[in-house]
């Protein structure tokens, strides 16, 4: 693979000279994040390792900052981005799995926007994190009584200092502007001393990042100001322009057609008041013609969250991570009726994040093997459907491994699932031996609560006595008396017997997913529908 491992890929690193190309796909966005621009992807570049290619005609931005390879947003550009996104994972996964870390194939930084793009049922959509937008005249005004704390102290720094303001000057600005980046990480550095991990690794990555910044300012368009100031001089002494000193730094861009971005401000938070003044300013001096002021997320951080709210923003707009729901394949036996049949059904949403093995491929494997044994009925004992227990484990992976010969659930993720309080983990359990098991998860949403399933896997000697079916209608009530209202799954639409028995089960049709488990072989989407509020099977 040579000295970087992702050229064979074309996959390029983010140059100055790659801007006019870049801005083309981020001016398409109408309501973009303030991750959305050249300038971001180029100041981050170093820490983050950021990576693009162009698949189709779609942007798709890489980073490679934590070991693994992950999109940094969904794939950007006109008409159906879906291919793109499959070509993304397929690269993520090839990359990630040869790490040891093929359960880190993620997007993220995902807007409403660029997610409409995708069937949502097919992705794990989780929430990350906010931009926070603001009235930029409130923000100039910083007027009305829940800004007042904010507007007393802007008044406090102009009454209690010497100050002067200057546009940015890469010439006369950068340098000092440089010495105080590095007395802020300092400072920041011995205030969080408890803080060695994610908090100490965060405040590296940006202030390299603002350092890249600094300077390029001029070649990534930034507006800029800075702050000189000094202490008031007694009152029987005249006013000294000597000893006046940058404590203060702060950039930002135009975005999209309404926002301006404040990309990064920096004070020396010594002097009081000095970041509400350079924040109020540098909006009124550049930013009085857009509607809206951006400054970005919260790095969930609680004290920077609360700091953000505090200026009372008027939008906030929501950032996604997306992980893939990758297939689970059930083996099909011959010889029996439809409705002893089992199915195959897709994985479910919060489990991919503990997968350590399984492909992230969306292939749908299933087998027409013969039974390996047959079982006199009369001479089984009574099998019971019941919760898994961390004891049943080692018969999980025995259940999974008869019936898989690939992509086969590990033991580690099965204790993941086992343990989840959004999964429901059921065994069939026949004189003591685990002999099938079913996997579902209950997913949250703004309106209410859903579920999906995700395994159902039968012993090859236990099938053909609809043991599939009684998997299914427990795993069903279980989902519904945890306050799942709508539950779904896909399945190969070639497989006319899995769907058979799940509409004889209650379930029904919704769409058809082209070319979902391969070339030529689309996927059907199929719901089932609690009616009855406080469901509880008969």
């Amino acid at each position: 693979m040579g000295s970087d491992p992702f050229s064979h890929w074309g996959l390029r690193s983010v140059e100055l000279t790659d801007q006019p190309l870049l801005d083309s796909y981020f001016q398409s966005i109408q309501q973009p994040l303030s991750d959305y621009t050249f300038s971001q992807l180029f100041s981050w570049s170093n820490s983050l390792r950021i990576l693009w290619k162009l698949i189709g005609d779609h942007l798709c931005v890489f980073a490679n900052g934590t070991g693994d390879l992950t999109l940094l947003m969904p794939p950007i550009g006109q008409g159906s981005a879906m291919r793109a996104l499959e070509e993304c994972w397929g690269l993520m996964h090839a990359y990630n799995s040869s790490a040891g870390c093929p359960e880190q194939s993620r997007v993220e930084y995902a807007s409403d926007e660029l997610l409409a793009q995708f069937d949502r049922q097919r992705l794990d959509v989780v929430p990350m994190g906010v931009d926070y937008l603001y009235d930029t005249q409130r923000m100039i005004d910083l007027a009305g009584g829940d800004l007042a704390s904010k507007r007393q102290l802007k008044n406090r720094f102009m009454r209690n200092y010497e100050f002067y303001v200057e546009t940015f000057d890469a010439s006369r600005h950068t340098q000092p502007c440089l010495e105080l980046l590095h007395q802020w990480k300092e400072h920041q550095d011995q205030s969080h001393q408890a803080d060695a991990g994610l908090s100490a690794l965060k405040r590296q990555k940006e202030s390299l990042a603002t350092q890249t910044s600094l300077l390029h300012a001029d070649a990534l368009g930034y507006q800029g100001l800075v702050v000189y100031v000094k202490e008031k001089p007694p009152p029987d002494q005249a006013p000294r322009w000597e000893g006046f000193s940058l404590r203060g730094f702060t950039f930002g861009e135009p975005l999209g057609t309404d926002q301006a971005s404040i990309v990064i401000e920096k004070t020396d938070l010594s002097v009081k008041g000095l970041a509400q003044y350079i924040f109020s300013e540098f909006c009124q001096r550049f930013y009085q013609d857009r509607p809206l002021i951006n400054a970005g997320d919260d790095w969930g951080l609680q004290s920077l969250a609360w700091t953000k709210l505090s200026y009372r923003p008027v939008r906030l707009l929501q950032k996604y991570m997306i992980k893939r729901l990758a297939a689970v394949q059930v083996l099909i036996e011959t010889g029996c009726s439809a409705g002893a049949k089992e199915a195959a059904v897709e994985s479910s949403d919060e489990a991919v994040a503990a997968t350590a093995t399984m492909t992230d491929a969306p292939t749908l494997v299933t087998t027409d093997a013969p039974i390996l044994a047959t079982v006199d009925a009369s001479a089984v004992p009574e099998i019971v459907v019941r919760a898994a227990l961390p004891a049943d484990l080692d018969a999980a992976v025995g259940v999974e491994q008869s019936c898989f010969d690939t992509y086969c659930l590990s033991k580690r993720q099965l204790r993941y699932l086992c343990s989840s309080r959004t999964a429901v983990f059921l065994v069939a359990e026949s004189g003591g031996t685990i002999v099938g098991q079913a996997i579902g998860l209950v997913k949250h949403h703004r309106r209410g609560l859903s579920g999906r399933i995700y395994s159902l896997a039968v012993k090859p000697q236990f099938r053909g006595r609809g043991l599939g079916h009684k998997l299914m209608r427990r795993m069903l009530d279980e989902l519904a008396q945890r306050g799942a209202r709508r539950i779904y799954l896909e399945v190969e639409s070639a497989n006319r017997s899995a769907q058979r028995l799940y509409e004889n089960m209650g379930f029904h049709n919704i769409g058809v997913l082209p070319d979902y488990y391969g070339p030529q072989r689309d996927g059907v989407h199929m719901i089932y529908e609690v009616r009855i509020p406080g469901y509880v099977a008969a």
